[in-house]
């Protein structure tokens, strides 16, 4: 099940790239619209609404479980004094927006105050060994400590809270993704979820407040609460709102970590923050290494840098694909003859870090095994599966130029469009094409948006896991799990959303011991051992030397346009079961090699964004 979320302003961003496309996170925003294939779920309040977000087609059941471990489950981790001799200064302790100096946690029920009851002292670890939870990436069981923690350790620290700030995109409606749809977001107001809930509150404000309650009562943070706030910005999105946001956010809040789901310019916020110390989790995702490097220990990304996608990306076409003979396009006359390669990257502004994965990717082709492209082109706008703000003269322009030089197999090294697809069909052309995946363009319901003829042809690379069905996913069992009643398009279309960041979070806490400062977390990080999945469920997920992104593998998917039964519009069929791999060992032979009709389907879907919106002077493009 996905949303669609849609951003104020023209570059809407859908969850991942930030979430997907980065600044793409957990929810991303663009306007209203007026095109509905499928239930909304997230739409702007706008006087001339231009975006809608859409719901995702519940994919087929799969049976087969998630596996029990994974690399975090083999961490070693410290139950007394910390993994650092010494801390940083200290910071304020106290709810300056809720509770009081004297009692911070005033408003918390007694269960789940720090030192009352099992939930903060004692955690309810499961399996043998133990862990956390039963998440395959959660990390080994520290039931319970009775230690020093030694304070306030670093700001946003003290003896016994942890503060972190959500940075949620405002000026928002989700529309069927909540108990209460349509309800818009508030817009540039503070939350403190330990403050008494209000009956009828924001979905964004109940998902995270359940959150807050299930990982406090099964993670250990050393008898301190990690304790969440939450801001919804306003309408603009400009990287001075952003810089200034951010400077409001620490002055008022001075959190020790955020977690931000801003569809834009994001790295103006992430960097102002960053800059005042503060700390980030699984909000920098599609960033280059250097992005990581210039504030190091401080931004953490779960998804990996650029190089290591673009890595994975040009092993996989250097090895399966390479300079030899067409295999498994569309086009009858292309079997068999030696490829001839164009490029199709994206020039949209919004998204600088696609136009720098474009370059690294074909920097890497060239030098790993020779590949030029004969035609390059571009288009204006990525991450919607439709829009109106140009038309797609740049698609049919493209495959004119694709024609009439020969291309035989398009690399396209991400940034979600539909225009090519309809294009190329229109015209009869429907050649190879390698995608690498950013977590958006290989969602099933963005699929459904290709025109399928053309899309058949295509081979995607990408970082996701096989999914199992909604309801035996991590995310959704772990909700129901904390709140038993809770809503089925809440838990998948938004809470789902946030799950990994905050895993990650709360990993960093319990690995870095109780003397938590961002150098503990970089220990405690780079204590997890690289370890190869060969479980398609699981990553492997480690953090080599200098490196600040957590995921290391991927997978090879094809698009088909049936599922399993005659109603699905498509899915994504995982090569090998979803087996996954690093980019030296991508096994020999094409593509075509290990695929087998009977391939599954993966259950992996996300937001996607539709513009209606006003199309800009038809003469650029």
């Amino acid at each position: 099940m996905a949303t669609v979320k849609v951003g104020a302003g023209t570059s809407g961003r859908s969850p991942q790239w930030t979430h997907q496309y980065p600044p793409l996170l957990a929810i991303v925003i663009a306007a209203l619209i007026a095109i509905v294939v499928l239930p909304s779920a997230l739409n702007l309040p706008q006087s001339n609404p231009s975006t809608t977000l859409e719901y995702a087609p519940i994919p087929p059941d799969d049976n087969s479980p998630p596996p029990p471990t994974g690399n975090v489950s083999a961490l070693g981790l410290a139950s007394t004094g910390g993994l650092e001799t010494g801390g940083a200064a200290g910071g304020s302790s106290g709810g300056a927006l809720g509770g009081s100096p004297d009692d911070p946690f005033a408003n918390l029920p007694d269960e789940l105050r720090p030192g009352g009851g099992k939930t903060p002292r004692t955690k309810n670890c499961v399996g043998n060994p133990p862990k956390q939870t039963d998440d395959p990436l959660a990390p080994p069981c520290v039931a319970d400590f009775q230690g020093d923690n030694f304070g306030a350790t670093y700001q946003g620290v003290s003896r016994e809270e942890v503060r972190i700030l959500f940075y949620i995109q405002g000026f928002t409606n989700y529309i069927n993704t909540c108990q209460d749809p349509g309800r818009a977001t508030p817009d540039n107001e503070y939350f403190d979820l330990l403050d008494k809930p209000d009956p009828n509150e924001h979905c964004v404000l109940r998902v995270l407040r359940t959150w807050m309650q299930y990982f406090n009562d099964r993670y250990q943070a050393y008898n301190r609460y990690v304790h969440f706030f939450v801001y919804f910005s306003g309408e603009g999105d400009s990287a001075e709102i952003r810089a200034a946001d951010a400077a409001d956010n620490y002055n008022r809040i001075k959190p020790f970590a955020v977690i931000s789901t801003a569809n834009s310019h994001d790295d103006a916020y992430l960097e102002a923050m960053a800059k005042r110390g503060v700390l980030n989790f699984d909000s920098a995702l599609g960033r280059d290494a250097a992005f990581f490097t210039r504030f190091p220990k401080l931004i953490w990304g779960y998804y990996p840098s650029q190089e290591i996608s673009a890595k994975q990306y040009v092993a996989y076409i250097c090895k399966k694909v390479g300079p030899g003979k067409v295999v498994f396009s569309g086009n009858p006359g292309d079997t068999g003859k030696d490829r001839v390669y164009g490029l199709w990257s994206t020039s949209d502004s919004g998204h600088p870090e696609l136009q720098r994965l474009a370059k690294v990717v074909e920097q890497g082709l060239k030098d790993q095994c020779g590949i030029t492209f004969a035609v390059k082109r571009d288009f204006p706008l990525a991450g919607y599966v439709r829009t109106t703000k140009y038309s797609n003269r740049y698609a049919t322009n493209a495959v004119a130029d694709y024609v009439r030089a020969g291309v035989t197999t398009i690399i396209w090294p991400g940034g979600l469009e539909t225009n090519l697809s309809q294009a190329g069909a229109a015209a009869g052309y429907r050649p190879e094409v390698v995608v690498l995946g950013d977590r958006v363009i290989e969602t099933d319901t963005s699929g459904t948006f290709q025109e399928g003829s053309f899309w058949q042809n295509a081979r995607v690379v990408t970082n996701i896991v096989r999914e199992p069905p909604i309801r035996e996913q991590q995310c959704y069992t772990s909700y129901r799990e904390a709140d038993p009643n809770s809503d089925f398009g809440e838990i998948s279309a938004t809470a789902c959303a946030f799950y990994p960041g905050i895993r990650q979070l709360f990993i960093g806490i319990q690995s870095a011991g109780p003397r938590l400062t961002p150098t503990s977390v970089d220990k405690g990080f780079h204590a997890i051992p690289k370890i190869r999945s060969t479980d398609p469920f699981i990553p492997a997920c480690f953090y080599d030397p200098s490196d600040y992104t957590c995921v290391k593998d991927a997978v090879a998917e094809r698009w088909t346009n049936k599922g399993p039964s005659e109603t699905d519009d498509g899915c994504y069929q995982l090569t090998e079961q979803g087996l996954r791999y690093f980019a030296e060992i991508w096994p020999d032979g094409p593509p075509t090699a290990q695929e087998k009709p009977d391939d599954p389907c993966n259950e992996y879907d996300d937001s996607f964004l539709i513009d209606n919106g006003t199309p800009d002077d038809p003469t650029t493009y």
